[in-house]
């Protein structure tokens, strides 16, 4: 969609004058001009924007163009995360964040996430047990920085970007367990998402192949869960059983063990959908089912 074409200022400032004609042809023809030239003529768009403060139309045509120039802008980027090797969960968690937030400084994000995990590094030691560890996890998490489960709005949409739950230390169950899953991984400590119906959970996975050790039949690969939205409860297998039989549903392999985090990223889009749906907001509901067609 992007052209490279060396941008021509006076081309640009003519194109952006012309939003305002009311002839719906023409209009079509600059927005689609002007959506061509990708992300490089934001600048141009906004400081324009800026100037027609007292024309209601024109700023929305300008609106309509920047969104649809910023969404474009975030599918290349989606579709460049599906296609790395990595995947990596807070990259994505961030290119969703741009849907609400395209001017999102990453680095800020990046400093947030490295101050807590050196928190929890300060408090861990090898001796420590799994148990011991998750401990420590919820006493930093929880009790020292303050997260804590967003009850009273929880369909918010803010409860699931990033940057708002890093600000304000409120999310959702899925945005709580990727911030606490996303430290324990940069620690090199196995907990992971585990993608519950109606709800999200994290799995520690059993690395030492312990459950193995006691019982050479079982094929269960996590030894315990952990609900970051009930400030790290730890819970056993059981009680997952349990859950799934009190929803008649089968025990499947992808309720009780981690997803990946393409999973994750979707989760995520269905929760935001909902959230939007909510409050109205069916343009960002379609955007939305863009990109889970990515996914």
């Amino acid at each position: 969609m992007k052209n490279n074409h060396h941008i021509n200022s006076q081309e640009i400032n003519a194109l952006i004058k012309l939003v305002e004609d009311p002839d719906p042809i023409v209009y079509h023809q600059v927005k689609e001009k002007l959506i061509s030239y990708g992300k490089e003529v934001l600048p141009r768009i906004e400081q324009t924007w800026v100037k027609v403060v007292d024309n209601d139309y024109h700023q929305e045509r300008l609106n309509d163009i920047l969104r649809e120039i910023q969404l474009e802008d975030l599918k290349t980027d989606l579709k460049n995360w599906k296609e790395s090797s990595t995947r990596d969960l807070l990259k994505g968690a961030i290119i969703i964040n741009k849907l609400q937030y395209p001017n999102i400084d990453q680095t800020e994000i990046e400093e947030e996430i490295e101050l807590i995990k050196q928190k929890v590094w300060l408090e861990i030691n090898e001796d420590n047990t799994a148990f011991e560890i998750v401990k420590i996890f919820n006493h930093v998490l929880f009790d020292i920085v303050g997260f804590k489960p967003n009850k009273t709005n929880f369909h918010s949409p803010k409860n699931s970007y990033i940057n708002t739950v890093l600000k304000q230390k409120k999310g959702n169950p899925l945005s709580l367990s990727i911030i606490y899953s996303i430290i324990a991984q940069r620690l090199k400590i196995p907990i992971y998402g585990v993608n519950l119906p109606n709800q999200f959970v994290l799995g520690y996975l059993d690395e030492n192949r312990t459950l193995k050790m006691l019982d050479a039949s079982t094929d269960r690969n996590v030894l315990f869960y952990i609900n970051p939205f009930s400030k790290g409860r730890i819970f056993n297998h059981n009680e997952i059983e349990g859950y799934l039989r009190s929803l008649n549903l089968p025990l499947k392999a992808n309720y009780i063990e981690p997803c990946s985090n393409t999973e994750i990223l979707k989760r995520m889009l269905k929760n935001l959908a909902y959230a939007y749906l909510k409050v109205g907001q069916t343009d960002k509901v379609k955007d939305i089912k863009d990109l889970e067609l990515i996914l």
